[in-house]
């Protein structure tokens, strides 16, 4: 019997051990499971509007043309080839060939603004700009009132290429918020902005603490008619991602990724030994010097020695995104969706920002085998393996207690059994005397 306890217990040992082994290998794995949950939520939070105008659209271009003529007269000449409207010769430079060049520019702001940034400087960016935000955006809840500066909190950006303006709504520290009963009972629509821009600009909505993007994908397009009253209606689904941190096979990272990347190549572009900031990254407005420029001209040096080539961007970017490759552990994303159309005569236009029956979008991320299950399987590994190797112990001690409990009852049956045939001897003697 001792021989069979003792293999018994050693099969119970190992199958413990074996199983310990493999749940803490599963749990030293720290594999995730990802899930996806909508929501229609009850009060909306307000995100921050991003807005972005092309640099040549709200530039005072002639401003630029007194600073830059020769840069300036340059761009015309190219752009007299392809439009014979300019009627363009090295001794012709009329108001009139002027204002038509311009008129130009607009008509391509985007492509006109890299040209821009191939010469202009910080300081021009600022003291060159038109756009103001006390005149040309004015915003208003329609659901509780009319914001004041405090509701709508705006700050300046700029980049080589375009001006960026910000409205965070914010009360206190967190976004402003508004509760779906109210915006139903105004037809859905979350605020109106109205607006004097210009022509031709793009809206965004954006997590408050991100930086506004550069990237025209991102953003809703307007062009406003020259002589039309452009109306848009627009609206936004929020995605909310979660992360885990380490030893989780996510990794993720306490961090804004975006301007991380940002950072390392500003840093890159500022320690050059003529430095620039790069002209497709967004700035504060009062973030650099004024004499800085957006593009390194040519022949400038690298701080190795080597002549700063068109390639160098490109590489710095990819290798800065190589440092920062771990994922945001929150990160909050908003996706536009709108429609314009032209109506009325006037030069102002409106935006209704309305609300989108849509659900929320959260994207999280959990352990495959969290630690309170961990200790729960290891708990009842080591129950179920104790169990079977006391098995053959626990047997013998019922055996013992069953054999006891057996003794003692014929114990008892016997002395009740004797005390019962004294009495009745005694009765049988006590009988007999008395005949």
């Amino acid at each position: 019997m001792t021989k069979l306890s003792m293999i018994i217990g050693l099969f119970c040992l190992i199958g413990c051990l074996y199983q310990i082994y493999d749940i803490t290998e599963l749990y030293l794995q720290f594999k995730v499971r990802r899930d996806v949950a909508y929501e229609y939520a009850t009060y909306i939070e307000m995100p921050a509007i991003d807005i972005t105008v092309p640099l040549v659209m709200h530039m005072n271009l002639n401003k630029l043309l007194a600073v830059y003529p020769e840069e300036m007269n340059s761009i015309c000449s190219r752009l007299n080839i392809t439009d014979k409207r300019l009627h363009y010769t090295t001794d012709t430079f009329s108001v009139k060939f002027y204002e038509t060049c311009f008129a130009h520019f607009k008509q391509a702001p985007i492509v006109f603004s890299h040209e821009l940034a191939k010469f202009i400087k910080v300081k021009d960016v600022r003291d060159f700009s038109l756009l103001h935000l006390a005149y040309d955006l004015n915003v208003f809840i329609t659901s509780v009132g009319h914001f004041t500066k405090r509701d709508c909190t705006s700050s300046f950006y700029y980049s080589g290429v375009a001006f960026f303006v910000r409205c965070s709504f914010l009360n206190g520290t967190k976004p402003f918020s508004v509760n779906t009963n109210f915006v139903s009972l105004n037809e859905g629509v979350l605020l109106v902005i109205d607006y004097e821009i210009g022509p031709y600009f793009g809206i965004r909505f954006s997590d408050h603490n991100d930086l506004p993007v550069y990237d025209m994908s991102k953003y809703f397009m307007i062009t406003h008619k020259t002589g039309f009253s452009t109306i848009s209606s627009i609206s936004f689904v929020k995605t909310v991602m979660s992360s885990l941190e380490y030893p989780y096979e996510t990794n993720c990272r306490h961090y804004n990724k975006a301007e991380s990347i940002s950072k390392c190549m500003t840093e890159y572009s500022l320690g050059q030994s003529t430095p620039y900031l790069i002209d497709t990254l967004v700035y504060k407005w009062s973030e650099h010097p004024d004499f800085l420029s957006f593009n390194p001209g040519k022949g400038h040096q690298r701080v190795d020695g080597k002549v700063i080539g068109r390639n160098d961007e490109h590489y710095t970017s990819i290798n800065c995104a190589q440092h920062e490759t771990a994922t945001e552990c929150e990160k909050t994303v908003y996706l536009v969706e709108g429609r314009s159309w032209s109506e009325a005569l006037g030069k102002s236009g409106q935006i209704y920002v309305e609300h989108t029956w849509k659900a929320n979008i959260y994207l999280s991320v959990h352990p495959v085998l969290p630690w309170s299950e961990y200790v729960i399987f290891i708990g009842s590994i080591l129950g179920i393996w104790f169990g079977i190797s006391i098995h053959d112990y626990i047997f013998k001690l019922l055996t013992y207690i069953t054999t006891r409990i057996f003794k003692i009852n014929e114990k008892q049956m016997k002395t009740k059994t004797k005390r019962i045939t004294n009495q009745i001897e005694f009765k049988i003697g006590d009988n007999q005397r008395s005949i």
